[in-house]
């Protein structure tokens, strides 16, 4: 098997130096929020290295594919703000380029057909007969990438109104901050954890309590002092029906963030089962308790 040497593609939108999210994840460029993240699930799943029938050698350069390739697209899709201003990148780009009259390099035939005859729903539906073959095959993952980049390129440049439906000022670019530049550091880091949480709640979605706690346990390994990860577990083990279990794990969410919010919606819920019934005092009367009303 031969193996990529930096997980990156260099035709289509690459081309012009402009990493292709949405070409790793084998959505179109008008692909919704909800969209995405259904996607990034799905990936998730597909290059677990749990998947059955895969070699030592697979199932680590599976790890890398997500690693290196999905998980970071997915971190700057799923943020409305670097969703908004990628999408403005690539609107200016176009102008840009459009304004050069330059013609672009393609080399799959079915990008160079829509190129011939440019139409947004054509467009869909290519990328929708690319996609499924993308990630069937960990050699070919790079091949139809670069296909799907391809087509996302031509898109960008043929159309007249660059229609992106991610958000309602998706393509609008922010606001100059260049006297006040956000600082890096407030950017959260990526948890080494993130492919375990979003397999445990796809698996809670589904009401799969015992492989969500299995995914919660590798996430705790990765990520010890992540309150996400306690704050599921407690969620996993309160509809498991271990109460006083669930309260210390979402007590341990709660120390490490405060205002965990799942934590806090459920603490109390595990609180009340936890507490043992109250005893009912007896009532005694007469000569050993003889005699009772």
């Amino acid at each position: 098997m031969g193996k990529p040497e930096n997980f990156k593609i260099n035709n289509g939108l690459a081309s012009y130096g402009i990493s292709d999210h949405y070409a790793v994840l084998g959505l179109p460029i008008t692909s919704d929020a909800l969209q995405i993240r259904k996607k990034f699930l799905k990936l998730a799943k597909i290059l677990h290295p749990d998947v059955f029938g895969r070699t030592p050698e697979e199932k680590e350069l599976a790890t890398k594919y997500f690693s290196k390739m999905v998980s970071p697209a997915y971190q700057i899709l799923n943020s409305d703000r670097e969703r908004g201003e990628y999408l403005a990148t690539l609107r200016i780009f176009a102008q840009n380029t459009k304004q050069k009259e330059q013609i672009p390099t393609i080399s799959s035939e079915i990008a160079q057909k829509l190129y011939r005859m440019p139409h947004e729903i054509t467009y869909q539906q290519y990328v929708e007969q690319i996609a499924p073959k993308q990630y069937e095959s960990l050699d070919a993952i790079l091949e139809y990438t670069t296909t799907l980049s391809e087509l996302n390129l031509v898109y960008v440049l043929t159309q007249q109104t660059l229609s992106f439906t991610s958000s309602s000022n998706a393509y609008a670019p922010a606001p100059s901050q260049t006297n006040n530049p956000e600082p890096v550091a407030a950017k959260l880091a990526q948890s080494p954890a993130l492919r375990n949480l979003n397999m445990a709640e796809l698996f809670i979605s589904k009401k799969q309590w015992t492989d969500a706690l299995k995914e919660l346990l590798g996430a705790e390994k990765l990520d010890p002092n992540n309150a996400k990860v306690y704050a599921l577990k407690g969620l996993v083990q309160m509809n498991q029906n271990a109460a006083v279990i669930a309260k210390a794990s979402f007590q341990k969410a709660l120390k490490l963030d405060p205002k965990e919010p799942i934590a806090l919606k459920y603490i109390n819920q595990v609180t009340t089962a936890s507490k043992p019934p109250e005893k009912t005092p007896e009532k005694k009367g007469g000569l050993f308790g003889w005699g009772k009303k």
